[in-house]
Formats: structure tokens, C-alpha cells, sequence
């Protein structure tokens, strides 16, 4: 049977004469003899649901075959699977723990200048989200007053931002 003659069959029938061939070839010899690659064999019959069985050395409709391959397929796949997603965790706790290492030493490290004089009270408007910011700043660095944390906010900001006359 020639390549051509083997496509014009229906799959059932396509499949019924690889099974029947290989009780006595190989799948390779089958498609050299037909002149057609085994993947497209291999993909044809897959893509309606039959799969190879080593076993039974025969295509199978994978109903049947889903249960073997499954079980034996589900514990490397779940193992390998697990595997991965522990080591992205893993990683993902070392980067986390990296930050929180680089915040304590980050929080410990700011340095609020001691300013003298008299404190004389003012009224800003400031965006919401950036207040409760400010607000939990503050919380978290409770050694200091608020009105020593904005004055020294103000100071860095015009100290950084001015303009040479």
C-alpha cells in the first residue's frame, strides 16, 4: 500500500492496518513501506485520541489507555512539577528575606538632623494615599517626632532641588 492509498482510508481503518502490520514489523519498517514519517502517524492518530501502547505494541483509543499512562505519567510529572515550584519558592523566600534584611538596615539607617527654634504650625493639603504613606512612616520610626520626620523631608527636598542663582 502506497502513501496515497493509505490516506484515502478513514482513521478507523488506517489504524486497523498499522495494528495489523505490526504483529509482525516494526511502526518504522510499517511507515517506510507506505512512504509516510512516523510522526504524522504518531500525530494523526493522537489529535483523534489514540495513542500508542508499548505493552500491547498497538494504537489504542486512549480511553483505554488513559488510566496505565496516566498513573505511571502523574507521579513523574507531579514530582517533577513539585520539584519546580519548590525551587521557585525557594527563591522567592530568599528574595523576600533579602528585602526585608535590606529594609530593617534601610529604616535604621535614616538620620534626622536635630533642628532648633520654634516649631510654628501650618496647614498643607496633601494627597490621601501619600498621607497614609507618611503616616505608617512614621509608626515604623516612633524614636522620632512626626514634626522632626517632615521638617527633615522638607530639608532634603530643598537641599537636592535648589536651584544655584
Amino acid at each position: 500500500m502506497g502513501k496515497d492509498d493509505f490516506n484515502k482510508l478513514n482513521l478507523k481503518d488506517q489504524i486497523e492496518f498499522i495494528n495489523k502490520n505490526l504483529e509482525r514489523k516494526t511502526l518504522t519498517e510499517i511507515c517506510k513501506e507506505i512512504k509516510i514519517s512516523r510522526s504524522t502517524i504518531r500525530e494523526r492518530f493522537l489529535k483523534q485520541g489514540y495513542i500508542f501502547d508499548k505493552s500491547k505494541n498497538k494504537y489504542i483509543y486512549s480511553s483505554e489507555a488513559n488510566n496505565k499512562a496516566q498513573k505511571e505519567n502523574k507521579c513523574n510529572n507531579n514530582t517533577k512539577v513539585l520539584e519546580e515550584k519548590i525551587k521557585a519558592l525557594e527563591l522567592k523566600i530568599e528574595s523576600i528575606e533579602s528585602k526585608l534584611n535590606n529594609k530593617d538596615k534601610e529604616f535604621n539607617a535614616i538620620e534626622i538632623k536635630k533642628f532648633e527654634g520654634k516649631t510654628v504650625s501650618r496647614c498643607y493639603r496633601v494627597y490621601e494615599d501619600i498621607q497614609k504613606e507618611f503616616s505608617t512612616f512614621c509608626k515604623e520610626n516612633s524614636n522620632y517626632k512626626v514634626q522632626d520626620i517632615l521638617s527633615m523631608a522638607l530639608y532634603e527636598y530643598m537641599k537636592n532641588n535648589k536651584k544655584d542663582n
